[in-house]
């Protein structure tokens, strides 16, 4: 092991350290023994933490690594991407306030539940199941490969970045609770978002790369590689299709990755989705704006870099082996963030909604437990085989769990605001849509260079507005009474003495929804 390699370990320590002083507060605060202490966290999240631990959960090592090497191969076709963040947060603040009504009303942990719920169908609740877990093998797989990536980087093994992070991530998310992972990943965040803003500053401003300005960097970027900052970007890959399509999907699957959709549940009133969407779109949006700097400056200094996904250590290492240092110790926060968030869900939905629905409805807590800690190590090893047995970039590699995650938008929208489609609509649509993607990904190539996730919602749209004009699940009570509830809660107006049809079960409350 090299020097280097010393000083990331001696790094990946001494943060591991800090760590574990704030999971463990969060581990105390958890009954271990309790499923929906250990997997909802009591339910009682503020603004603040659940802002912070849906934005390291979704800026994972695809941030620190994959979005500066693609900016870095597209150009302006991806640069783009940061303003999405803000639809975003808007979302939150739309879907989120109305999932966390139904969640704190009938009591859901899974995107599965309430789709079963609404839908009354136990078979959308096995597909949506399916699709959960098959997203997070390449999701969890990103992180895995980053950390493999950012050891490389440095001359150090490969293998060993993989190995520690799969020791790490282990440690947190099967013994810890997710209280004591939101409150650590709250802390990771915070850690790499600030060094990623010091970086760009500094290597802007101190002039050890020969660009003292920002006004310098971009007239460089543009006279080297003139297409670079005109739409679509230097590969031509960000055409007007692609973009918008990639938007959809990045967009739909931040609302549905399994990860943040069951955050939804955990917060503590319905106020706090204020502090959540302002919170996003100051975090996630201007986050992205040093990344594009890292990008430029990497597309000037390193031009023939090999592995696009490497650009940021390597860019670094070239000025100040401290902070390349310090940036490998930030990725594996931004990994760890993700993938501790990742292995719950994972383990939440095996549980819930195959082991439980499909297997052995009567479980004790106890054997959910259990059930729910071997699945998490079982399923995050497939997902290391799937990863590495697969091509392809971050973005890639990313790009299919996006997807995957976006075809369960549709039939979201369709329980919390379009009345008219039901359980045929909803299932079939999945069904074709990930049929369309994994056609498109594995086994042809996607037609005229448009991604294959672009044909994935497009077929699922059609057959789930197509279905949804012949059944009118509207006119279903059922539909109604759903409805009707969410408008009331979301409003201000619902009357606990209200009453609602049997399938509601009567745990509808006023007091739940203040």
């Amino acid at each position: 092991m090299n020097n280097m390699a010393i000083m990331v370990v001696i790094g990946l320590v001494l943060s591991s350290l800090a760590y574990l002083v704030i999971f463990y507060i969060g581990y105390k605060r958890t009954n271990r023994k309790s499923v929906e202490s250990f997997y909802m966290g009591g339910r009682d999240f503020g603004g603040v933490i659940l802002f912070l631990t849906i934005g390291a959960s979704w800026f994972s090592m695809w941030f620190l690594l994959g979005a500066p090497g693609s900016f870095y191969t597209h150009g302006s076709g991806f640069s783009t991407f940061f303003i999405l963040n803000i639809l975003l947060g808007l979302m939150f603040f739309v879907y989120g306030r109305r999932m966390w009504v139904l969640g704190k009303i009938f009591n859901y942990t899974t995107p599965g539940d309430l789709l079963e719920h609404y839908y009354q169908s136990r078979a959308i609740k096995t597909v949506s199941a399916v699709l959960n877990i098959y997203l997070l093998f390449p999701y969890i797989g990103i992180q895995l490969l980053g950390a493999g990536l950012a050891f490389e980087a440095i001359g150090s093994s490969f293998w060993l970045g993989v190995s520690t992070m799969i020791v790490l991530v282990t440690l947190y998310s099967v013994f810890g609770g997710i209280k004591a992972v939101a409150m650590k990943d709250a802390l990771q965040g915070l850690l790499y978002m600030i060094f990623t803003w010091v970086v760009a500053v500094w290597l802007v401003k101190s002039g050890v790369t020969g660009f003292d300005s920002l006004k310098a960097l971009f007239s460089s970027v543009d006279s080297a590689h003139p297409s670079f900052l005109k739409f679509p970007g230097e590969s031509g890959y960000f055409t007007p299709a692609n973009w918008f399509g990639f938007a959809a999907i990045y967009v739909f699957a931040g609302v549905c990755l399994p990860h943040l959709w069951t955050r939804f549940y955990m917060a503590k009133n319905m106020d706090v989705f204020k502090t959540v969407t302002v919170g996003h779109i100051a975090f996630a949006s201007w986050g992205f704006v040093p990344i594009l700097i890292i990008a430029l400056l990497g597309k000037m200094i390193l031009p023939d870099i090999e592995r696009v996904d490497q650009i940021f250590p390597l860019l670094l290492l070239e000025y100040s082996s401290i902070l390349g240092v310090v940036l490998i110790v930030c990725a594996f926060a931004a990994a760890m963030s993700t993938i501790d968030s990742q292995n719950i869900a994972m383990g939440t939905v095996f549980t819930k909604d195959i082991w439980l629905s499909l297997v052995k409805q009567d479980s004790s807590e106890r054997l959910q437990m259990l059930v729910g800690r071997i699945s998490t190590v079982v399923l995050m090893a497939i997902s290391v085989v799937w990863t590495f047995t697969s091509e392809g970039s971050i973005l890639t590699l990313s790009m299919i769990a996006f997807t995957s995650a976006a075809l369960l938008f549709m039939p979201l929208t369709g329980a919390l605001f379009y009345k008219k489609a039901g359980k045929y609509s909803a299932v079939y649509s999945m069904l074709a849509g990930a049929f369309v993607l994994v056609a498109f990904t594995y086994f042809a190539d996607s037609p005229y260079g448009v991604h294959s996730g672009v044909y994935a919602l497009l077929a699922q749209a059609v057959v789930f507005f197509g279905l949804a004009q012949f059944e009118r699940y509207d006119k279903d009570s059922h539909s109604k009474g759903y409805h009707s509830l969410v408008n009331g809660a979301i409003s201000g107006k619902f009357d606990k003495k209200r009453s609602l049809s049997p399938s509601f079960d009567g745990h509808g409350n006023k007091e739940l929804i203040k």
